[in-house]
């Protein structure tokens, strides 16, 4: 890195000067796209509040290299940076930098910061990140020559893990093939295909003030949910005081399925986590919905599985009703049919989707964990290069 010494040497000896980013910065929301007109292919992604986009369209109002920001749900606070044109919807903010800001800079930077504003979430249900907060983050602002070269490293970088990441992609590619493939009743031999109504009891969450929270029992929160497909004791760190009627009304034990039941976006509502171990005294949250079993014909891992499928995506996106945010409710899931083939097919199709899930999500083994240690080294990377001295220190 001798080359950005050097320019730093010329440039800035003294140090750099930090300014909030709203003052070196234009930052926007987006308008809203109705769910209704979207595909799931197309020319231009819709940008919401998700990691990914909401659907596809065939008209764009952003360009691309574009930084955004997720304004609302569970991903609140995701930085990304959209590389071709697409459509950026009411729950994303758009970044566009001044003149004095190199655009890769700018995103490097404000990525480098994006756990600071996931913590700045806010609402105790569903939640979201205020703009002020994107606008009182301090950048540093080194001369031009010193952000492109410190561009030009980080992207190196960056490129080190495309192929890695391209692969892993071809790879979940396959492993959603299967998926659909393995739980498709054109496969099963007179299949048994029951509503969900008929297999399980469905129940909203708890709703608490914010006082009770921070001591107690277990407490299973909607990000939870959203971000465990399989849940386990060690995924709940959230506690909530709460009294004998409510956890034995509340209670969740191993077989339940929970789904997120309300967010800002339509794709955010309807994602599954299945309950694989005793949890002790574990209540839910009120902005998901819990599936108790009625019948011992269900393996819960094969549920995590079922209800991961494009075919119950796409009910649950369909179906989820959208005033001022997307919702939905247990007599909507239960309308669902469920394919239900015998405990030993189910043991068969969980023993193959359990070694693609691992090749494709295991931060211990293969793909993943080359591309997290990969990951961890433009991290360290980027915090030492945009780690500056103070002008006025």
């Amino acid at each position: 890195m001798g080359r950005l010494d050097e320019l730093i040497k010329e440039h800035c000896p003294n140090g750099i000067e930090y300014v909030p980013f709203g003052t070196v910065c234009e930052i926007s929301k987006g308008i809203q796209f109705n769910k209704a007109n979207m595909n799931d292919t197309g020319t231009y992604p819709v940008i919401n509040g998700g990691i990914n986009p909401s659907g596809y369209i065939e008209q764009y109002n952003q360009e691309e290299n574009t930084i955004t920001i997720s304004q609302g749900g569970a991903s609140a606070g995701y930085v990304n940076w959209l590389s071709s044109k697409f459509w950026a919807g009411a729950h994303c903010y758009v970044l566009k930098p001044f003149d004095c800001l190199v655009n890769r800079y700018a995103y490097h930077y404000i990525k480098s910061q994006e756990y600071k504003l996931q913590e700045c979430q806010y609402g105790a249900g569903i939640p979201a990140l205020a703009k002020s907060t994107i606008e009182g983050l301090k950048i540093p602002v080194p001369p031009i020559e010193v952000q492109s070269e410190i561009v030009k490293i980080l992207d190196n970088f960056t490129e080190l893990t495309a192929e890695l990441t391209a692969e892993l992609t071809a790879r979940k590619q396959q492993y959603n093939e299967y998926l659909n493939l393995l739980i498709d009743e054109k496969r099963f031999e007179n299949p048994s295909y029951i509503r969900l109504e008929e297999l399980f009891d469905f129940r909203n969450g708890l709703s608490k003030g914010k006082d009770f929270f921070g001591s107690g029992i277990l407490f299973i929160r909607y990000t939870d949910v959203f971000n465990n497909r399989f849940l386990r004791k060690e995924n709940i760190t959230a506690l909530v005081e709460c009294t004998p009627a409510e956890i034995q009304k509340l209670g969740v034990k191993r077989g339940d399925v929970l789904f997120t039941r309300t967010s800002e976006t339509a794709e955010d509502v309807g994602w599954s986590s299945v309950v694989l171990e005793d949890m002790g005294d574990c209540v839910f949250n009120g902005f998901t919905i819990k599936a108790t079993p009625k019948t011992d014909l269900l393996l819960p891992e094969y549920c995590a599985y079922c209800f991961s499928t494009d075919k119950f995506r796409s009910f649950v996106t369909s179906r989820c009703a959208f005033t001022t945010r997307a919702s939905l409710t247990g007599k909507t899931i239960g309308e669902f049919e469920m394919p239900v083939p015998s405990i030993e097919e189910q043991k068969h199709i969980v023993s193959i989707l359990d070694k693609l899930y691992t090749l494709c999500y295991s931060l211990a083994d293969g793909l993943p964990a080359e591309i997290e240690a990969r990951q961890k080294q433009y991290e360290y990377y980027r915090d030492q290069l945009l780690s500056f001295k103070q002008l006025s220190e």
